[in-house]
């Protein structure tokens, strides 16, 4: 259902209130997404498992086979979490595309009602 006009009204000026109260959080909240955060872990997963697979080739030879397999469950850890954030990113992507659609659908529909209702 629509916002009502007085509704839209009370939402601009939450808005900027909160903006003038604000201003760096306004920001933060508006350059901040799903991405942002689950970007940041994928990073960390990746840079993760590869330090661990340099760790376990280094001391595979040397020849310490005790350390090469603690290497190796790390590797596999940070493999775990890389795939768990690649999972999470493309699934609120696919979300968030979905939402952009139908946003960008209904405003098309609105400004065309909206220009017909000027034009009358």
């Amino acid at each position: 259902m629509p916002l009502s006009e007085e509704e839209q009204r009370i939402l601009r000026e939450i808005e900027a209130q909160f903006h003038a109260e604000d201003p760096k959080l306004a920001r933060e909240v508006a350059s901040t997404s799903v991405y942002t955060h689950t970007g940041r872990h994928l990073k960390l997963a990746v840079a993760g498992l590869v330090v661990a697979m340099g760790t376990m080739v280094f001391f595979l030879a040397m020849q310490s086979i005790a350390l090469s397999v603690l290497a190796f469950i790390g590797a596999v850890a940070f493999g775990v979490w890389a795939w768990h954030s690649f999972r999470r990113m493309t699934k609120a992507g696919l979300n968030d595309l979905r939402r952009r659609s139908r946003t960008m659908w209904e405003g098309r529909l609105t400004r065309d009602r909206l220009r017909r209702e000027d034009d009358v």
